[in-house]
């Protein structure tokens, strides 16, 4: 049976990083990718990997160190005041807690016990993934053949991914998004990304929409309504549908 939606808590959550909620005021999370400052060992609140609750504890930790109340900030300083303390969520951050929820709204178990990190050799390092599976989860690791298939655009879902490898200006950048409900020839997604035309503080959590024009082609050359990141997709070397097997 084709799902063409997420369940209602994933949909929820989703809701929560789009809407980070001040006394009434609402902004969404931003993108933060740690690749930028290279930390390593850290919260992973502090590395783009955080969950709504570790993003607003951090936020009133922040807030009381610095004796700033950001109930009675406006929308766009309590913005500035998040992403100049570097607190935010990276792509595959975002997509890791929507699917462990879709998961869990399955009755399944959580996502890290079914991921498989096969570039791990080390004892340590996979014990370090043990203890810290989101911190470590990347777009190679959903993308791996052993954690998830390739699926065609006939046979898309709610809670498929998709995948850019190699994007970017440099071809260094991968990228993913969860497609969170489909409405006959409209595929919704949401991801976490920070566009070039952003500036320093209007990226993050968002939603948008591919319209499919022809099934018998690939998701590439299907109508992207984002001119940003019709882009940017244009600039990857590969772009799959991918779905979680666990999800299959």
């Amino acid at each position: 049976m084709t799902i063409k939606q997420l369940s209602q808590p994933t949909l929820q959550l989703i809701n929560q990083f789009l809407h980070l909620t001040f006394n009434g005021k609402r902004v969404r999370t931003p993108y933060f990718n740690n690749r930028r400052s290279g930390t390593r060992g850290a919260l992973r609140v502090s590395i783009g990997k955080g969950n709504v609750n570790d993003i607003k504890e951090e936020l009133k930790i922040l807030s009381l160190r610095e004796k700033i109340d950001l109930r009675e900030l406006d929308e766009q300083t309590i913005t500035e005041f998040i992403v100049d303390h570097k607190i935010g969520i990276d792509c595959s951050g975002l997509v890791y807690y929507i699917l462990d929820e879709e998961l869990k709204s399955q009755h399944k178990n959580h996502l890290k016990t079914y991921l498989k990190f096969p570039d791990a050799k080390n004892p340590l390092r996979k014990l370090l993934i043990k203890l810290r599976p989101v911190e470590n989860c990347n777009v190679k690791t959903l993308a791996y053949e052993i954690n998830s298939a390739e699926i065609n655009l006939n046979n898309i879902q709610a809670g498929d991914m998709i995948i850019m490898m190699n994007a970017g200006a440099r071809h260094d950048y991968n990228h993913v998004m969860v497609i969170t409900h489909i409405d006959d020839t409209t595929i919704h997604y949401v991801h976490s990304f920070q566009y070039p035309e952003d500036g320093l503080y209007n990226h993050g959590v968002r939603e948008e929409t591919i319209t499919i024009i022809n099934t018998s082609k690939s998701i590439t050359e299907q109508q992207w309504n984002c001119e940003e990141m019709k882009r940017y997709k244009d600039t990857a070397e590969k772009i799959q549908i991918r779905r979680i097997k666990a999800l299959s």
